[in-house]
């Protein structure tokens, strides 16, 4: 069994191992940062309907300016819940390195962002096709995948419904490749953050541990009264 082994490492081209690690490199990424992704696409899912449902309040109380203010304080909170998730990750990164079981990587956190926003630039891209390309199947599909994009982005509809020389700007095809940026972007900084351990702000506490207190004498203060008095009588 050994020799087997042997004889395929042996025979492997320089390609076939990079292919080979690179796939192994992918599994380990995947296997210890899935869980964050889905808890990124979870925030944005949650706060996109908070925020689309303050847009048609604002929509139905026909106030723009409210509008806007709303989208922008929805924005807000999905960038702070975004900052948060992302320096827990690269502080915990820092604790692995620390002991020697990762190496650093700046940019993990952005690509934890890119991947939970996958469904994002899909939804971009086949907008993108339906816009150029006068295909019936590409426009059926551009227009449930601009409905999704809406849906998944709601936080951003107040501001998308202002117009621009008199075009809504949700109608541009290249605005659905900004809308995860700003994600992207707190996320890589956010993760940097916690992998240098920089607060940044007093949401993160750091927890000392308790004083280690001996069983055999819990109160050893009382004992040293007791021995000062004893020497001084």
């Amino acid at each position: 069994m050994v020799a087997f082994f042997s004889d395929i490492r042996y025979n492997m081209t320089n390609t076939d191992r990079a292919v080979f690690f690179e796939r192994f490199e992918m599994k380990k990424f995947f296997a210890r940062y899935s869980y964050d992704m889905v808890k990124m696409f979870l925030n944005q899912f949650a706060i996109a309907i908070f925020g689309f449902t303050l847009t048609l309040a604002s929509g139905l109380a026909e106030n723009p300016m409210l509008r806007n203010v709303t989208s922008i304080a929805a924005i807000a909170f999905y960038l702070f819940l975004l900052y948060t998730v992302a320096w827990d990750i690269g502080y915990k990164d820092k604790v692995s390195c620390d002991v020697g079981a990762g190496k650093h990587n700046p940019h993990m956190g952005a690509l934890v962002s890119l991947c939970a926003n996958l469904p994002n630039f899909l939804f971009a891209v086949f907008i993108t096709l339906a816009t150029f390309f006068n295909v019936e199947i590409l426009s059926s599909i551009g227009g449930i995948c601009s409905f999704l994009a809406l849906t998944l982005e709601g936080m951003y509809t107040g501001l998308l419904t202002n117009s621009v020389a008199g075009v809504q700007l949700n109608s541009h095809w290249f605005i659905y490749f900004l809308l995860p940026l700003p994600a992207v972007l707190m996320s890589w900084v956010a993760y940097y953050l916690g992998l240098r351990d920089v607060k940044g702000t007093s949401f993160f506490r750091q927890v000392k541990p308790a004083k280690h207190i001996s069983t055999a004498n819990p109160h050893p203060h009382i004992d040293d009264d007791r021995g000062s008095d004893e020497g001084s009588n």
